[in-house]
């Protein structure tokens, strides 16, 4: 396989047009700066059905709401393009839009509950299972200057698919660290004392020095979460497995329930991306 340079210059922002805050555009905005040669930006404009039927909106998507909304692209001299879209399979239509625009990342807000727990609905946890690209999810609170990245890892697997996922968590990190001019950290959880991990290999492999090297024992959540806090991470990069049809929408694996503890940045790949190339 040929090995490819890992970039995010051209991202699709999610718009939900019954917010009042897009925090996913806050975001690239800051990318544009910070990302050499900038960001080219692909606007997808578009409410959830399942949303609109757990919640009472009002909204209108009128020109002028729509000149407020790209106002700091014109000011920062940010390429874009846009499109609406009403439809019943939100998922489905995120991915065509993503295929048609060549998207190196898809970035999302998290609008979190009056508890601080994320919001993710069924069709955003589906996506994610079956994005062809890494998910960024952003949190209201996250810092916009990223100063730790933390790149969440099992080093101890042979099953391909996470060997795969590895490398890719681990290329992605070490982009977003170099980018932002952040500290790269690294994180190993492992359940059983019996699957403890080579401390040696993972410093090699994972090409993070050692007091950057997290390596604990403990259900993967936990441990991750416990990490993030203790060195603030301003982003977290994980994996998931990918999954179609039913078992894209089923709730509650082990990448579910990260991102629930985590009240910060979210980079998510699943286990079929390749690395993106520049």
């Amino acid at each position: 396989m040929t090995e490819t340079t890992p970039s995010l210059r051209k991202v699709l922002v999610i718009i939900d047009p019954a917010e009042e805050v897009q925090y996913a555009l806050r975001r690239v905005e800051l990318m544009n700066d910070i990302i050499e040669g900038g960001v080219d930006i692909h606007l997808f404009i578009s409410v959830e059905m399942d949303k609109l039927g757990r919640q009472a909106f009002e909204f209108h998507c009128d020109n002028e709401w729509f000149a407020n909304l790209v106002k700091p692209l014109h000011k920062h001299g940010i390429n874009y393009t846009a499109e609406v879209y009403w439809t019943e399979d939100w998922q489905k239509s995120v991915l065509n839009a993503v295929e048609r625009h060549g998207i190196d990342a898809i970035v999302m807000s998290d609008y979190t509950t009056e508890e601080h727990q994320n919001d993710m609905s069924a069709a955003r946890w589906a996506l994610l299972r079956v994005a062809p690209c890494p998910v960024l999810i952003v949190h209201p609170s996250s810092q916009l200057h990223r100063k730790t990245i933390l790149g969440a890892v099992n080093m101890q697997t042979d099953n391909p698919s996470y060997v795969d996922l590895n490398r890719n968590i681990l290329k992605v990190t070490q982009m977003m660290a170099k980018s932002y001019g952040a500290e790269k950290h690294t994180v190993n959880a492992y359940e059983d004392s019996m699957e403890f991990p080579d401390r040696a290999m993972l410093l090699r492999e994972t090409d993070t020095v050692q007091e950057n090297l997290h390596v604990q024992m403990g259900d993967p959540e936990t441990i991750i979460a416990t990490v993030a806090d203790d060195i603030d991470a301003d982003v977290v990069v994980i994996g998931t497995l990918s999954r179609r049809g039913l078992r894209a929408a089923m709730r509650g694996n082990t990448s579910e329930r990260i991102i629930k503890r985590l009240n910060r940045d979210v980079m998510v790949l699943n286990s079929t991306i390749g690395t993106p190339a520049s």
